[in-house]
């Protein structure tokens, strides 16, 4: 376990103390730390300061959207990870962007590996690598952020297409030819090709079941819809009206 609870790295973390502040916000009430296995050094995982607000004083955990926690949810073995990540992007707001993008690379190298050694599987981990790769290219480089989202969605769209076709036509051919198009899609990028090849694949792979979860979450939100219609008419104090989404806006947490 890479992940402690002293600075002297002796014992191994048990518990990490957070205290939610918004839907989506938490604050790290005691510090974590964190030794990369074979290393020497210890990163201290700094407490939020509980007598603030959470704006820029707060972490998000896995920053997954909530249609994707099907598949990788926001919080688990990748918690402490990702209090890590949080705490190093905050250290690079301030570089200018050519640097703060370099230096990123490197964190989110860190991010992997530390997701491997809390025993998140190769493949989950590879994912979310590439996802916080890609918005550093959205934070630090607009133009280049938006041609790789764009270079992943044709890739993406591109194997969903060939895969139908294959399927339909009992051919090999088209999927084959999708694989080839996302190999292409991604070689401009040099050495951040492993992102946009690993993100094409990931969505045109995914991409349907993604899309089913999501229209779960508008066919429960109708159905609450429905329900809050039918209760409003036999209630003096009707409930607010229904969100869709689980992190949705309401008077609570």
């Amino acid at each position: 376990m890479p992940f402690y609870q002293d600075a002297a790295a002796a014992r191994p973390l048990t518990g990490i103390h957070l205290v939610q502040r918004t839907r989506r916000q938490f604050q790290l009430a005691e510090p974590i730390y964190y030794r990369r296995r074979g290393g020497i050094g210890v990163v201290t995982v700094r407490a939020h300061d509980l007598t603030r607000g959470p704006e820029g004083n707060s972490s998000d955990l896995a920053s997954v959207p909530t249609w994707m926690w099907g598949l990788i949810a926001s919080y688990g073995r990748q918690s402490a990870p990702a209090l890590l990540h949080d705490q190093r992007l905050a250290e690079t707001r301030e570089l200018p962007a050519p640097v703060a993008l370099q230096q990123r690379r490197i964190y989110d190298e860190e991010f992997r590996q530390a997701l491997l050694e809390t025993d998140v599987a190769q493949l989950r981990a590879r994912l979310m690598w590439a996802a916080v790769s890609a918005a550093n290219f959205l934070s630090h480089t607009r133009i280049r952020g938006k041609l790789m989202v764009a270079g992943i969605a044709a890739g993406s769209l591109g194997l969903l297409a060939g895969a139908g076709f294959s399927l339909a036509g009992g051919s090999p051919a088209p999927a084959a030819a999708a694989v080839t198009a996302i190999a292409v899609l991604s070689a401009p990028w040099g050495r951040d090709w492993a992102v946009v090849a690993t993100l094409s694949m990931a969505f045109g792979i995914f991409g349907p079941v993604l899309a089913v979860a999501w229209a779960g979450q508008l066919l429960l939100w109708l159905c609450e819809s429905l329900w809050w219609l039918a209760a409003k008419a036999f209630s003096d104090r009707p409930a607010p009206p229904p969100t869709p989404g689980p992190l949705a806006r309401s008077r609570v947490l």
